[in-house]
């Protein structure tokens, strides 16, 4: 074979086997294999190209890692995402890809599917900020203060590390905002339960209740998710000036229902009864 022929052949062969190299661009959906796993990162080929890219390790799950050994080893193949070039030389050089992005965009379709099918979510409340509690849903979710139950908390560092469960008021991934509400939670469940206690409670009954909060008018008790109001005439047969002299916030007392009216929610209570019973 002539020196002419055999260059041919060469040119035409490394033309081919370029054109069989993927060209890679940001945004697509690459296939990675683990080359190396370093301290704060993994090395990875991209399958199709003959480049390497890295995965930094905040971009390798949604989840906190504390051990990158844990989450990938020599060989590992993973579905990545390209997020940029890393230096100028776009043929030599590293491309930085994700697999935590890829996680999210499962994550988002799973909770717009949810929001559309009416359902709620589940999940850990991460930290407490300024207006609010930041959730870890997979992706990050904010539960705004006036939405975290359904009367005014002024302390809600009580709900760090709680997993509570959620309405999803608000969804826009392409922005990265998931607004939450515990309230509608606490709503609903409160509702059910004063559908349940109205159904079956009657004038005359006595019941068991926890004091829930005290007035200059009486004292609200709770009867197991619906509030009932002892008037402060019905505390005690001597003069009471103030609820708060006789009772306290979490007390456990008994109770006579004096009247139930199911449609302004109000369910009228006695302890002075009770009282003339056991006596």
């Amino acid at each position: 074979m002539s020196e002419k022929n055999e260059s041919s052949e060469n040119t035409e062969t490394m033309a081919d086997a370029l054109k069989s190299v993927e060209t890679v661009h940001i945004g697509d959906t690459v296939k990675g294999e683990v080359l190396a796993v370093e301290d704060k990162q993994l090395v990875v080929g991209i399958e199709g190209t003959g480049v390497e890219g890295v995965v930094p390790l905040k971009e390798l799950s949604t989840q906190p890692i504390d051990d990158i050994n844990s989450v990938a080893k020599v060989g590992d193949k993973l579905d990545l995402v390209v997020i940029s070039t890393i230096g100028k030389d776009k043929e030599n050089g590293q491309y930085l890809l994700s697999k935590r992005r890829l996680e999210a965009q499962k994550v988002w379709k799973d909770i717009q599917a949810k929001a559309d099918a009416g359902e709620t979510i589940t999940a850990p409340v991460t930290s407490v900020v300024k207006g609010g509690l930041v959730v870890n849903a997979g992706v990050r979710g904010f539960v705004p203060a006036s939405m975290v139950s359904d009367h005014f908390v002024e302390d809600l560092s009580q709900y760090k590390g709680q997993e509570l469960e959620f309405k999803i008021i608000e969804i826009e991934p392409s922005e990265n905002r998931l607004i939450l509400s515990h309230r509608a939670i606490v709503e609903a469940g409160k509702a059910e339960a004063r559908k349940e206690i109205f159904a079956k409670i009657q004038p005359g009954d006595t019941v068991e209740g926890k004091v829930a909060r005290l007035t200059n008018f009486g004292a609200f008790v709770d009867l197991g998710g619906v509030d009932g109001l002892v008037h402060v005439s019905e505390i005690s047969f001597d003069h009471v000036d103030k609820p708060s002299d006789v009772l306290k916030v979490g007390q456990d007392i008994k109770v006579k229902v004096l009247a139930v009216d199911p449609d302004r929610n109000r369910i009228s209570l006695s302890i002075n009864n009770v009282a003339a019973a056991l006596g």
